[in-house]
């Protein structure tokens, strides 16, 4: 997995991303989301199963419909 810095660099150039929730932090996806809402691209997050509700609501308030969530386990 790539270090948030570099994910962060990424977003602020247009790049969608595809992000293993569980891998993260919640606050490290709330500022990758805030980015890739800013830049109109699209975030997913894949074991989205390993994160609580709530901070699922707080990143998805963040992108506002440019998230997909993905539930199912690999």
């Amino acid at each position: 997995m790539k270090p948030t810095v570099d994910l962060i660099q990424l977003a602020g150039i247009g790049a969608s991303l595809v992000i293993d929730a569980s891998q993260k932090t919640t606050v490290d996806l709330i500022q990758i989301a805030g980015i890739i809402n800013g830049k109109g691209t699209h975030l997913t997050l894949v074991n989205a199963h390993r994160k609580p509700t709530v901070d699922l609501i707080q990143i998805s308030g963040v992108c506002k419909g440019n998230i997909t969530l993905e539930f199912v386990e690999k």
